[in-house]
């Protein structure tokens, strides 16, 4: 998707709002009109939930991460260090963002998933939960909990809210992306508790918001998850159904597509989908993978091979 001259482009990417500083309504909508009045062509890729993930040890400033994970884990232990920190957590700050806070606090950080076996059992429970059960402050049970695990736990956010998602969505220069890894039902890459947007973010899109809540023609929601990001990314033949493209398809049931999947239960297998291709050959057929395995690695216009 070549900009015309004189304009530039302008694409964040996984746009989406904190519990604490200002939404995306107001966000998505007063950019917009800025970047129209600058001559920019802007765009987005959003998110379809109201809570994010990555690692628990994210949650702290990130100084305490300098020179890697041993560094911090060290600074963990220093009383001095663990004052500054407590401090810092309380309060939003201009140079970095503080999930902690943008959450509401320990209630707002959910234990998603846990390295060390003796500390499975606070899978699945708030931050605030796990300060109850250890009967130690908030803030002490985050910084003990990323000692306790070696900084290896994983942890869902809740930052966002419904009404900055849905305005966020409805934009007509938003995408729809994820970032969420391979998860297996079964296992030893099995997770339990990991986030909901492996299995049910296009169903949820398409299910609840277009169907269900009406926040956008079908048409303009495909669009959002097909051409639209694959133009934006200059994923060269892709994104559209036409002759000498390459053959990414899924055929589903508009009336019944859904997902199932939850933030307690994330393993819940999306219904609604007939068949899944890549590359002309069927991965998936009506709740079963078929062995094809025609995917390939897509590399950006930069990459370069370092084969001499």
């Amino acid at each position: 998707m070549d900009e015309p001259i004189g304009v530039v482009p302008f694409v964040v990417i996984e746009a989406g709002n904190d519990g604490a500083g200002v939404g995306a309504k107001l966000g998505a909508e007063s950019v917009g009109v800025g970047f129209e009045r600058q001559n920019i062509s802007r765009g987005a890729g959003d998110f379809i939930f109201v809570a994010g993930a990555t690692a628990l040890a994210s949650a702290l400033p990130p100084w305490v991460a300098d020179g890697g994970v041993q560094k911090l884990l060290a600074r963990l232990k220093d009383p001095e260090v663990r004052a500054r920190i407590k401090k810092e957590l309380v309060g939003d700050h201009p140079d970095w963002e503080n999930l902690y806070y943008d959450c509401g606090g320990a209630a707002g950080v959910l234990i998603s998933s846990v390295q060390k076996p003796d500390l499975k059992s606070f899978e699945g429970k708030t931050v605030d939960g796990v300060a109850k059960a250890w009967k130690k402050s908030p803030e002490d049970t985050l910084m003990d909990f990323v000692l306790a695990d070696n900084a290896q736990t994983g942890a869902i956010y809740f930052m966002a809210s419904e009404e900055d998602l849905r305005t966020g969505l409805s934009q007509t220069w938003t995408s729809i992306g994820l970032d969420a890894n391979e998860m297996s039902l079964d296992g030893p890459t099995y997770e339990p508790h990991t986030h909901p947007r492996a299995f049910g973010s296009m169903p949820r899109f398409l299910g609840h918001y277009v169907r269900d809540e009406h926040l956008l023609p079908l048409e303009a929601a495909i669009r959002k998850i097909t051409s639209l990001p694959a133009q934006r990314e200059h994923l060269d033949s892709r994104g559209l159904l036409k002759p000498g493209y390459f053959a990414d398809i899924t055929i589903f049931d508009p009336a019944t597509l859904i997902d199932h999947a939850t933030f307690t239960k994330p393993d819940q297998l999306s219904t609604g989908i007939d068949f899944a291709i890549v590359n002309g050959q069927v991965e998936y057929d009506h709740g079963k993978v078929t062995g094809a395995a025609a995917g390939k690695v897509l590399r950006g216009r930069g990459w370069q091979s370092s084969a001499k």
